[in-house]
């Protein structure tokens, strides 16, 4: 009984199991069917041929900017403001008043030495009419001759520390806020205002040390800058340092530009170029047809229609170079005159079927939505 009862639950599994497997099997083949039966998709992408051009030859960097002449200008004695002769942001020339400290004290000292000075000189003269006529020794000369120079010495300490006391424009430039008061006491070396000349402005930079043999003084550089989008400057190497950063191996290097019209401020970072007078030959492609992977860069390129009259691409590994504006130098794997996708590559695979749109993608979405909505407009009327 117990052995016709294990026959039975054994073949109960057996033909369990076998349903399942044959129904797999079954569901397996119909999904290979529905799919080997199914219409190949056809991607929309857009195209353009890659293009052969001369390009010039160029060395990259990002440096910051400097005036040719910018300071701090601050008091070099300590005194009470009596006078403010600027204001904020004001163009000054070299010489120009700026900032007067009160000097009575030293004024009064120097009247009272002056006049020590004029009592010396008489003295002086009447011990050397003594001396002449033998009347006189020569050591009251001497004695009043050394009272003199002292006197006259003294003078000209008082007149230095006067003079100091007046604060003026070292140079032509622009002046930035005001960082005193009338009244206000100030240090020796305190700042009073910040003075920067505009009209060159000067550039610091690093290149590698690789790159020392294709910079020279004199080159021609450009400049670019977020703050003035669109526009580039144009300047010049004006040196370059003699020595290389041993923990970096990158050399400093000081562009020129001329700034008439202040546009280019100190502090600013700026992407710069070095110029060479070499152009090449390149092959470039927009940007947005680079597909950048960890195994290589990589192009879609247009095949010609095959047999079954549909269009395909192949995707092919290229070796990409330098990079301007939305132009990218492909160096490797790609010939001029090739068509590339420049979109739509997001759903590509190598061989895939595609459709070329004569408009850029977004257009003909817009388009075909709006036709779309057109037509709904017919249908609810």
């Amino acid at each position: 009984m117990k052995k016709k009862r294990l026959a039975i639950m054994l073949v109960g599994s057996v033909v369990l199991f076998g349903g399942v497997i044959g129904f797999t099997v079954f569901r397996d083949h119909m999904i290979a069917q529905y799919f080997a039966n199914q219409p190949e998709p056809v991607i929309t992408v857009t195209v353009e041929d890659a293009r052969a051009e001369d390009w010039q030859d160029t060395i990259p960097a990002v440096g910051t900017l400097r005036a040719i002449n910018g300071v701090t200008v601050g008091a070099a004695v300590a005194g009470i403001v009596e006078t403010i002769s600027f204001e904020s942001g004001q163009r000054v020339k070299k010489g120009d008043l700026l900032v007067r400290l009160d000097d009575g004290e030293e004024r009064g000292e120097l009247d009272a030495v002056r006049a020590q000075a004029e009592l010396s000189r008489i003295t002086a003269g009447r011990a050397r009419r003594l001396v002449q006529s033998a009347a006189g020794t020569r050591a009251n000369l001497d004695d009043a001759e050394a009272q003199l120079r002292v006197n006259l010495a003294t003078i000209g300490q008082l007149e230095a520390r006067v003079a100091k006391k007046t604060v003026t424009a070292p140079f032509d430039g622009v002046l930035g806020v005001r960082a005193v008061d009338l009244g206000e006491y100030v240090t020796a070396g305190q700042t009073l205002v910040d003075l920067q000349d505009l009209s060159v402005i000067l550039a610091d930079f690093s290149v590698s040390q690789k790159d020392l043999g294709r910079v020279a003084v004199g080159a021609k550089l450009t400049l670019t800058t977020d703050a003035w989008p669109g526009r580039a400057f144009e300047g010049t190497i004006k040196a370059i340092a003699p020595k290389v950063d041993a923990n970096t191996g990158m050399a400093v290097v000081e562009g020129r530009f001329d700034n008439p019209d202040g546009a280019l401020r100190p502090g600013m970072f700026a992407k710069l170029a070095v110029l060479r007078a070499e152009r090449q030959s390149v092959v470039t492609v927009p940007a947005t047809a680079v597909t950048y992977s960890l195994h290589g860069d990589a192009l879609y390129v247009l095949k010609e229609a095959g047999e079954d009259g549909k269009v395909r691409v192949d995707r092919i590994t290229v070796t990409t170079g330098v990079r301007r504006g939305d132009r990218v130098v492909v160096t490797a794997g790609l010939s001029a005159g090739q068509r590339v996708v420049t979109s739509g590559q997001v759903k590509l695979n190598d061989g895939s079927a595609v459709a070329v749109a004569q408009a850029p993608l977004n257009t003909a979405a817009r388009a075909e939505s709006g036709a779309k909505g057109d037509s709904t407009k017919d249908t609810l009327r």
